[in-house]
């Protein structure tokens, strides 16, 4: 090759910028590349995470969802009382099936009683006042066969409790002895009221619930693991929130307890539930 031939600087200088022009590129591009690829990767793994993510949460709900069946004796979501030989009377039921809602409670009967509904958080202070005032009258009018009497435990009072769930806890309580031994139900009503702790405290422990349901009389083993396993949390949960979404129950400040409901009227002022149940049995 003679000196002729040979490029000059000048063009020396323009085809090493023109290498130096395409390794730029090729970096660019490869750097695109990897850049798409780390995107789509990060893509992927979002929706991998937002497809775990949604796996657990319906898993959770599904957990979370009532699938045992409810309490015996409680069809219609509250554990119902007769009159028979002068005495009060529980009325057996098979238990809500799995999945399933309560029955409404009936509003009136066949034979002219009037039906009285309850809507009781034990952990009440007025529904203790409201017991104390016409339990026993109310059961007077059951006794002899102008009333039939239902009782329908709920949970609204767990946030005045120190987050200790006592009134939930309280609510699987009554449902654990309608269900196993609804003979002593109100027997055991009148052990939660008469020993009812204090708003602002953590109210009972499971242990202290135990002994109310044994001094009421429900000594069974079956209500013993009732009670340990809170058999029925997701149905407190679940006929709670019934309640507070029923538009027939709601007060001027909305849902509270006690709330009473003679065939089918839902009273503004308790102290005419007397009064009531006489017109309604007429």
């Amino acid at each position: 090759m003679t000196n002729n031939d040979r490029p000059s600087k000048n063009e020396r200088r323009a085809h090493a910028r023109d290498i130096a022009r395409q390794r730029a590129e090729a970096e660019r591009r490869r750097k695109r590349r990897n850049k798409w690829f780390l995107q789509g990767g990060i893509g992927l793994g979002i929706i991998a995470v937002a497809a775990i993510v949604t796996l657990v949460i319906v898993n959770v709900n599904s957990a979370n969802t009532v699938s045992a069946t409810g309490p015996k004796n409680m069809i219609t979501g509250a554990i119902q009382f007769t009159g028979k030989d002068g005495k009060v009377t529980p009325v057996e039921t098979g238990a809500v099936a799995a999945n399933a809602t309560a029955s409404p409670a009936p509003t009136a009967n066949a034979d002219g009683a009037a039906s009285v509904v309850e809507y009781v958080d034990w952990a009440c202070p007025v529904c203790k006042q409201f017991e104390a005032a016409y339990a026993d009258q109310i059961l007077d009018k059951v006794k002899s066969g102008d009333a039939t009497l239902a009782i329908h435990p709920v949970s609204i009072l767990d946030r005045n409790y120190q987050n200790s769930r006592y009134a939930s806890r309280a609510a699987n309580a009554a449902m654990c002895v309608a269900n196993y031994d609804p003979d002593k139900f109100l027997d055991v009503q009148t052990q939660f009221f008469d020993n009812q702790p204090e708003e602002g405290t953590k109210g009972l422990t499971n242990a202290e619930i135990a002994d109310l349901v044994k001094q009421g009389g429900a000594t069974g083993s079956k209500v013993s693991e009732c009670l340990s396993t809170e058999q029925f949390k997701g149905w407190v949960t679940k006929t709670t929130d019934a309640v507070l979404a029923d538009p027939a129950l709601q007060g001027t400040q909305g849902f509270g307890t006690p709330t009473v409901v003679v065939n089918g009227e839902r009273l503004a002022n308790l102290t005419d539930v007397i009064s009531k149940i006489d017109a309604a049995a007429k």
